[in-house]
């Protein structure tokens, strides 16, 4: 049974909620409270799924106390209920609250948030992994990437095209644009997927408060290796997202699906960048394990976390309410067999970009006395993309077609 906690300090909203909500949802164990200090004690003593807050009560508002609930039970999933309307008093809760949802909020989308939050936890059985999740407050990104977002602010002649080109090549500034303008505080009555048009609906204004006065966006302070490997995982997750883009606008997938993919390529390895950033020294075990056993990178992971980053990525995602064709994609990239599909779609897109990026990417990399020229092709790796999951959905014979496309994205971002 799952447990519910709701936070509010008028009596009347919480008891039409309960009533609503025992009628539509008798399986859940409900527990309503009227202020912070309440549920702060009620959740020392009994664990909650998810907790849901008003912003603006007496004493310990919401944000405060999602605050405080995220360093004492991250595992738990946070919302943020308001109409309250100051900006600054909303960016506070960009950090606690995995989603905001505006008072009056329709039942409807109040309970598909939570059966969204409730069904994304059976992706990830390990609860010291969702605990490092529900504790982030921002990822982070490589130094020099923050280094040229901050440069850009300062400079009054920087255009949104500039700002565009900077976060669509990071992960974690891809994730949390997209996350804060599908957030019921911009109220807009479309998914935005496109970065391009989130940076234009945020504004350069918000865009800065965010990175540099809220720090939603930060820059990672380990070792160099790690940031090494951070932005390759952003240079080929960027590859991937355009590829599979471009394999999607040749198959005809139509203009929502083709717009969704760069995104979704950006985000398809959010997974590896957290265990990047909070288990870098268990990674390096996981590399080792891939080059000396050849090994699949999930299989490593999974061996070592329990976990892989597939699953990794589609639940924080899954958190944040990304569209669930997105966190899909994230979590079966690696293996769309089992999503059970019989035609091509954004997870076929996404699938056959990654295989073809890194065995493009293989056979062009640079070999020892060849650095003088490092387009000198090395021997071929042996092709990992699965014939016959393509030969089920009809596209076998494009990929070819597709070879030559994820090819041309590759000469143009190196």
């Amino acid at each position: 049974m799952s447990n519910i906690l709701f936070v509010d300090d008028d009596v009347n909203i919480l008891s039409g909620l309960r009533r609503r909500a025992r009628r539509v949802h008798p399986e859940w164990n409900i527990s309503f409270v009227t202020s912070g200090a309440q549920a702060l004690s009620l959740c020392d003593e009994q664990s909650f799924d998810v907790v849901v807050s008003d912003m603006r009560m007496p004493g310990m508002d919401g944000a405060d106390l999602l605050h405080q609930l995220q360093d004492k039970i991250p595992d738990t999933a946070r919302i943020i209920l308001s109409g309250y309307s100051e900006d600054d008093a909303i960016l506070r809760t960009v950090g606690p609250a995995q989603r905001y949802l505006a008072k009056p909020c329709d039942d409807e989308v109040l309970f598909e948030a939570l059966e969204q939050m409730l069904g994304i936890r059976s992706l990830l059985a390990k609860a010291d992994i969702r605990s490092i999740i529900g504790g982030i407050d921002a990822l982070a990104s490589p130094p020099d990437t923050y280094t040229r977002l901050v440069q850009a602010f300062d400079d009054p002649k920087t255009g949104n095209d500039q700002i565009v080109a900077i976060v669509s090549s990071d992960i974690a500034l891809t994730a949390e644009v997209l996350k804060m303008t599908n957030s019921a505080y911009f109220a807009l009555p479309n998914k935005i997927t496109s970065i391009s048009h989130a940076v234009r609906m945020i504004g350069a204004d918000t865009l800065k408060s965010l990175a540099i006065f809220i720090g939603l966006f930060k820059s990672f302070d380990g070792p160099d290796a790690v940031v090494g490997r951070m932005k390759t995982l952003c240079r080929r997750s960027q590859q991937m997202g355009i590829a599979a883009a471009l394999i999607g606008e040749y198959e005809k997938l139509g203009k929502d699906a083709c717009q969704l993919l760069p995104s979704v390529g950006m985000m398809s390895h959010i997974g590896s960048l957290i265990l990047y950033l909070y288990y870098h020294a268990r990674m390096d075990k996981v590399i080792a394990r891939v080059e000396k056993e050849g090994i699949s990178i999930v299989d490593a992971e999974r061996d070592e976390f329990g976990a892989a980053h597939p699953e990794i990525g589609a639940y924080l995602l899954g958190l944040w309410g990304f569209p669930e064709s997105l966190t899909n994609a994230v979590a079966h990239h690696h293996d769309p067999v089992a999503f059970n599909q019989t035609e091509m779609n954004e997870l076929t897109a996404l699938y056959a970009a990654q295989h073809l990026t890194r065995e493009l990417s293989a056979q062009h990399r640079p070999q020892d006395g060849d650095d003088e020229n490092p387009d000198a092709p090395t021997t071929e790796p042996e092709s990992t993309i699965d014939i016959g999951y393509l030969e089920k959905i009809g596209k076998a014979d494009s990929l070819p077609a597709w070879r030559k496309i994820v090819a041309t994205v590759l000469k143009s971002y190196p």
